[in-house]
């Protein structure tokens, strides 16, 4: 069964049961309201039948009270009326007085005592309900009179009816404006089942649009608020598989160049009978391609421990890490005869030593090989308020704007003729900025306009990585 038919078939009873108690209480509380004031009223009214009676005889002489029968004393005071008979008896129930033959059998005088003198007693007869009422006067004798409330009942049977009718009525009215406003609700219902099926068919750009505030409204919102976040999942998985993809064929193309060089030359020295000159210029070209085999092996080795890392945070000296970083790159430098200017204030760094000291070797090495013979290079270190910040220059030609951004990508190279004689394989950037991510830090390159390259690196302080850090969790 639908959702819109079973709230249909849950509200609708639901309303007609209580708008029916609702009415029956109404109806029932009318009616006894409307019965107690008819008991009050023929309570008062045989009240002052007896009054008017006891005044009577008190009035009378015992001589004449003797000769006057109680009809022509009733007679005396009283006129008959037509919903109401009167029977007055003596002390032990027998009728003195009676008006017609109509007679009630009840048990109010076995009730009576001296402290409760009046009774009432209700008495159903032939259809008829009556209301009997019964005092005890002081001469010994019983006033009972008898009205005929029927109309009471009927009236309140009559209202039952009507009102069933009403309920009836109403409910079919109630029944129909729920459906129509389930079919409403439901049709905003479909549409959100729709788009999710298009959605799960892999029509990503579905969108619902259902101008509402209420909950459907919100839940609209909602699956679209989902589908963006699911498209822009989708499109960085893309990106992601593309990037790979990419980096698969790169890396590919890397190997081949110098495996058909090693290949190649390893043949000519297999198959030939080559000179000693010749030799060794084929032996001197296999050992340059193996280094470089080797060097893309260490670099990717190093961008896969990035990727995965195992960090061990500590507070390091600059002067200490930035001499150790000097003696290792000082004999990259000397064979271009670069001059490594550096100008560090001292300062304790909270960073990773080993991945660190990677980012400033790998910049360095950068801004060798971008720098023809004999120029300077600088490495500077200032404090900052926060942090620590790392300047890398060079005097090289710089890197064009138009690929200032895809410098990070990996095995990309602005120039690859030089690049690769450098030994170079296009993952030092990609390198640097996976280090710089672990390091919540920031770095920017920007073009000199005297030449070369600035790269600005700098490293949060303690207090603020760790704030970072409990952000991110």
């Amino acid at each position: 069964m639908k959702l819109s038919w079973k709230l249909f078939f849950i509200t609708t009873p639901l309303f007609v049961l209580f708008l029916t108690l609702f009415g029956v209480w109404m109806i029932q509380d009318n009616f006894q309201n409307s019965l107690d004031r008819e008991i009050q009223r023929c309570m008062v009214e045989n009240q002052m039948f007896q009054n008017s009676y006891e005044l009577t005889r008190h009035s009378l002489s015992e001589d004449v009270l003797k000769q006057t029968s109680e009809k022509k004393l009733v007679e005396s005071f009283y006129q008959e009326q037509d919903d109401v008979t009167v029977c007055i008896l003596n002390e032990v129930g027998f009728p003195l007085y009676q008006e017609g033959n109509f007679r009630l059998e009840h048990h109010i005088l076995d009730s009576l005592d001296e402290e409760n003198n009046v009774g009432y007693e209700l008495i159903q007869r032939e259809g008829a309900v009556y209301l009997v009422v019964v005092c005890c006067t002081d001469s010994e004798r019983y006033i009972e009179t008898a009205k005929n409330i029927t109309a009471i009942y009927r009236s309140r049977t009559e209202m039952y009816s009507r009102y069933q009718t009403g309920v009836l009525f109403v409910a079919a009215l109630v029944g129909l404006v729920t459906l129509l406003a389930l079919f409403f609700v439901m049709r905003n219902m479909r549409k959100l089942s729709l788009a999710t099926r298009k959605f799960a068919d892999g029509q990503y750009s579905t969108r619902v649009k259902i101008k509402s505030s209420d909950e459907v409204g919100t839940l609209a919102n909602d699956f679209n608020w989902m589908a963006d976040c699911m498209n822009h999942q989708m499109n960085r998985l893309q990106n992601e598989v593309e990037r790979q993809e990419a980096f698969t064929s790169a890396f590919a193309h890397e190997l081949k160049t110098p495996l058909t060089s090693i290949i190649g030359y390893a043949d000519t020295i297999r198959q030939m009978n080559l000179d000693p000159e010749e030799t060794a210029m084929c032996a001197d070209y296999i050992y340059r391609q193996g280094k470089r085999l080797q060097t893309l092996s260490y670099k990717l080795l190093e961008l896969t421990m990035a990727r995965k890392p195992d960090l061990s945070f500590v507070r390091i000296s600059v002067a200490e890490l930035v001499q150790e970083i000097v003696r290792t790159s000082q004999e990259g430098m000397k064979e271009k005869h670069l001059n490594l200017v550096v100008s560090v204030h001292e300062e304790m760094v909270w960073c990773d030593r080993e991945l660190l000291a990677s980012l400033l070797l790998n910049l360095l090495d950068n801004s060798r090989k971008a720098s023809e013979v004999g120029r300077d290079i600088c490495l500077k270190g200032e404090t900052m308020q926060d942090g620590y910040r790392f300047i890398v220059e060079d005097e090289g030609k710089g890197i064009p704007p138009e690929e200032m951004e895809r410098v990070t990508e990996a095995f990309y190279m602005v120039d690859k003729s030089r690049a690769r004689k450098e030994g170079g394989a296009g993952l030092g950037l990609t390198l640097c900025a996976k280090i710089v991510q672990l390091h919540r830090g920031r770095w920017n390159m920007e073009n000199k306009e005297s030449g070369g390259l600035r790269v600005i690196v700098e490293i949060p302080s303690e207090k603020r990585y760790r704030s970072a850090e409990k952000e991110d969790v």
